[in-house]
C-alpha cells in the first residue's frame, strides 16, 4: 500500500520507468551472421573478343569470400559485409606476403534508421539494385560486386507504392578546399529518384530519374588519363521506367522498358541516347518456360565528334543481358545494337534447372567502313546453363557459350573483317556455399 502514499511525481516517474523497461524487454532484437564462399573456374577462348590462332585460350580460378554481420531491432538495422575477392595464384603462398596484398575489403557497411512509419534513411556503403538490374545492380556475377557510398531515403507503407531517393558526393580524401576528383567511382555527384506504383493486381509501373555529375577528364593517346584542373562537372541524365506484369498463377508475364539519356557524355560531347526493350515469358509447364525478347540501343555513324547516341550501361549487371559471351556489354557499338533473343528454361527436377538462349545481333545503323556499306549483321550467341541445388547451403552451376562471328563483328572487335580467329567459346563451373545464417534473438 506504500504506492498510494507516494507523490504524484514519483508515481509518474515509476510508471514511465516500468513502461520503458517493459518496452525494452519486449522489443525484438536480432543478431545474424552469414557467410558465402564462391569459387568459379573459367575457360576462355575468345570470350568478349575473338583471339587468333597464335594466341592460346586461357583458364583460371576466381574465388569470392564474404562474411556478413547484421543487427536489427524496431528502430535501426546495421549491416557489415567483409569481402575477399581474388584469382587463384595472385597472392604468395607465404602468409605474410599474402596478407600484404590487401585483397580483403569492406563490401558493405551501412545503417538504416527509422524516421517515420514507412520511412527510413540508410547511410554508408551499400548496394543499389532496381527493377531488372539493368541500370543499378549488386552485380552478383562479378567477383567483386558493386556498391555505392551514398545516403538513401526510402518510403513504403505497403505494396502499392515505394519511393527511393539517393544522394552521393565523392572525394579522394578529406579536403579543406575544393579539389579535382580522380573518378574512382565514375561520378563525383549522384542523385537518384526511383518510384514504383502498383497499377492493378500483377501490374507494376516504375520510374527512374538519375543525375550524375562527372569530373572532366582527357584520355591521352598512350591510354593514360589527365584530369582537368577545373573542379566543374559535366552532367549525364538518365530517365525512364518499366512496366511489368507478373501475376501469381498466370503462365504469362512481360517486362517493357524505356530509358533515355541526355546531357553530356564528355565535357565536349552532347549525349542523346535511348534504350527500348521488351521481354515476355510463357510457362507451358514447370519444366518448360519460353522466352522471347528484343533490346534496341540507339546509335549513329560516329562522324560527328560533338554528339553521341551511344547508350551507357551505368551501374547495372550487364552479364545478364545481350548474351553470356559479353561481346556487346563492356561497350556498345557506336552504330547501336539490336539484340533479338529466344530461349527455353525450367526445372527438370526440384533441384536441377536449365536455361538455353540464343541471341541474334544487329547494329541499329548500317555499318560503313573501307568506303563500303556492310549491312547490320553482328553474328549470334548461344548460351547453355545448368544449375543444381545440392542442399539448402550448397549449389553448383555450369555453363557453356559460343559466338558465331560475322565480318562486321570481326571488324568491330579486331579492326579487320578478314581477320582469322579461333571459334569463340567460353565455359565455367561455379560452386556457391552459403551456410544457413546464424541468428541470435537478444
Amino acid at each position: 500500500m506504500k504506492w498510494f502514499r507516494k507523490s504524484k511525481t514519483d508515481k509518474v516517474i515509476i510508471a514511465v520507468s516500468l513502461l520503458f523497461i517493459a518496452t525494452t524487454v519486449a522489443e525484438a532484437q536480432e543478431l545474424s551472421i552469414n557467410a558465402e564462399l564462391r569459387p568459379r573456374a573459367e575457360y576462355r577462348s575468345g570470350y568478349s573478343t575473338p583471339i587468333t590462332d597464335a594466341v592460346s585460350p586461357g583458364g583460371f580460378m576466381l574465388q569470392r569470400t564474404r562474411l556478413g554481420f547484421e543487427f536489427k531491432n524496431a528502430y535501426v538495422k546495421t549491416h557489415l559485409t567483409l569481402q575477399d575477392a581474388r584469382t587463384f595464384g595472385e597472392s604468395s603462398i607465404t602468409s605474410e606476403a599474402a596478407a600484404s596484398s590487401g585483397a580483403l575489403s569492406v563490401y558493405e557497411a551501412w545503417a538504416e534508421v527509422v524516421l517515420i512509419p514507412g520511412g527510413t534513411v540508410t547511410i554508408g556503403r551499400q548496394t543499389l539494385a532496381y527493377d531488372d538490374n539493368r541500370l543499378f545492380s549488386a552485380s552478383n556475377w562479378s567477383n567483386t560486386g558493386k556498391a555505392h557510398d551514398a545516403v538513401l531515403f526510402k518510403y513504403q507503407l505497403d505494396d502499392s507504392f515505394a519511393g527511393h531517393l539517393a544522394f552521393a558526393y565523392n572525394n579522394d580524401k578529406a579536403i579543406s578546399k575544393e579539389t579535382v576528383y580522380s573518378g574512382l567511382a565514375t561520378y563525383r555527384y549522384m542523385g537518384l529518384l526511383w518510384m514504383s506504383k502498383k497499377l492493378s493486381e500483377g501490374l507494376l509501373l516504375s520510374a527512374t530519374l538519375l543525375d550524375e555529375g562527372i569530373q572532366d577528364k582527357t584520355t591521352n593517346a598512350d591510354g593514360t588519363t589527365t584530369y582537368s584542373s577545373k573542379v566543374d562537372m559535366y552532367h549525364r541524365y538518365t530517365t525512364g521506367g518499366n512496366l511489368k506484369f507478373l501475376e501469381k498463377g498466370c503462365p504469362f508475364d512481360f517486362l517493357a522498358t524505356a530509358y533515355f539519356q541526355f546531357g553530356k557524355t564528355t565535357a565536349t560531347k552532347d549525349l542523346n541516347a535511348s534504350l527500348f526493350a521488351l521481354k515476355a515469358n510463357y510457362s507451358f509447364h514447370p519444366a518448360i518456360k519460353a522466352t522471347l525478347g528484343v533490346d534496341l540501343y540507339s546509335g549513329d555513324d560516329g562522324k560527328d565528334a560533338t554528339k553521341s547516341k551511344t547508350f551507357n550501361w551505368l551501374y547495372g549487371g550487364p552479364h545478364s543481358f545481350n548474351g553470356s559471351m559479353d561481346y556487346w556489354t563492356a561497350s556498345l557499338p557506336t552504330a547501336g545494337l539490336m539484340d533479338t533473343y529466344a530461349g527455353i528454361s525450367g526445372k527438370l527436377t526440384p533441384k536441377l534447372s536449365y536455361d538455353v538462349q540464343c541471341h541474334v545481333f544487329k547494329t541499329a545503323k548500317e555499318l560503313e567502313y573501307s568506303n563500303e556499306k556492310h549491312g547490320k549483321s553482328l553474328g549470334s550467341d548461344l548460351d547453355l546453363k545448368l544449375s543444381y541445388k545440392m542442399n539448402s547451403s550448397v549449389a553448383v552451376e555450369g555453363g557453356w557459350s559460343t559466338y558465331f562471328l560475322s565480318d562486321n563483328s570481326r571488324y568491330l572487335k579486331l579492326k579487320s573483317a578478314d581477320a582469322k580467329s579461333r571459334t569463340p567459346n567460353w565455359a565455367y563451373v561455379s560452386l556457391t556455399i552459403k551456410p544457413e545464417a546464424f541468428k541470435i534473438k537478444l
